[in-house]
């Protein structure tokens, strides 16, 4: 999804868009159940039975990809029989369009995923003129899930402003692309970027998070970045294996059921 995942990141997101090329930012991990009680003595010699704890509930969550000009060829009814989501990168700076999108974005819909798009962000262009970018390509048909700006640090360019300024041009892009759009845009990043370059600004706890944090062991919950008390969405994985994409491809969950997103979806 980032350059750097796209060959253009220089991050290691998402790890990321750098990333979608982006890069990653709580929810309690699944609790165990309280023990059994003690079971009555059976031994002769009066040792207690102790029973086992039960297992803990399952964690209910929807998988997706994300996709953009580095998987160029996508059967995409082929993806929809495993993934239940599709993001797809849209637009990077100010006047840059990914030469997948068109295709990608009309598959997914034709296939019936549920899609969102997103727009890789550079502090050192315009954020006027990035919204313009990303949103007039989205007006005629802005997709099912919420718009996304992918933040995370691309050629040292973040290290030029300081956290108030990276914060003020973020909160910009977001107002500007909710009264294009009519929809708050998620944040897609990772805990680096966010923690160094946005010093965990509390504007944004309240936007959809998106989180880049790859791991081998999914099945656990992804540690969040302070002031968010939840993610959305969790990218972990950057070399998933998906029927339908030769190569790898970007993995993630939703934070929820089948139900859940199809409540999330624009309707």
């Amino acid at each position: 999804m980032s350059p750097w995942i796209e060959g253009m990141r220089c991050l290691a997101i998402v790890g990321a868009v750098g990333v979608l090329g982006a890069c990653s930012p709580p929810a309690a991990a699944s609790q165990a159940q309280t023990p059994a009680p003690v079971a009555t003595p059976t031994s002769t010699q009066g040792t207690a039975a102790v029973a086992a704890p039960s297992a803990p509930p399952a964690q209910t969550r929807v998988q997706g990809i994300d996709v953009s000009h580095y998987q160029p060829q996508v059967d995409w009814d082929s993806v929809k029989a495993a993934s239940s989501f599709v993001f797809v990168k849209a637009t990077d700076s100010t006047g840059a369009v990914d030469p997948r999108f068109a295709s990608h974005w009309s598959g997914a819909k034709k296939a019936g995923l549920p899609r969102g798009a997103y727009h890789f962000f550079h502090p050192k262009y315009d954020v006027d003129q990035q919204v313009a970018n990303f949103t007039q390509h989205l007006k005629s048909d802005p997709g099912d899930l919420p718009p996304v700006v992918d933040v995370e640090e691309f050629k040292s360019e973040y290290q030029a402003f300081t956290c108030e300024q990276l914060a003020g041009m973020l909160q910009r892009f977001s107002q500007a692309t909710e009264k294009a759009l009519g929809r708050k845009p998620m944040i897609y990043t990772n805990h680096q970027t966010w923690q160094t370059s946005f010093c965990d600004h509390p504007y944004f706890n309240d936007h959809p998070l998106w989180l880049a944090q790859y791991t081998n062991n999914p099945g656990q919950q992804p540690k969040l970045p302070p002031g968010w008390k939840s993610w959305l969405f969790w990218q972990y994985s950057e070399s998933g294996k998906v029927n339908g994409i030769p190569g790898a491809v970007d993995q993630s969950y939703f934070n929820g059921s089948a139900q859940d997103l199809q409540a999330l979806v624009r309707q």
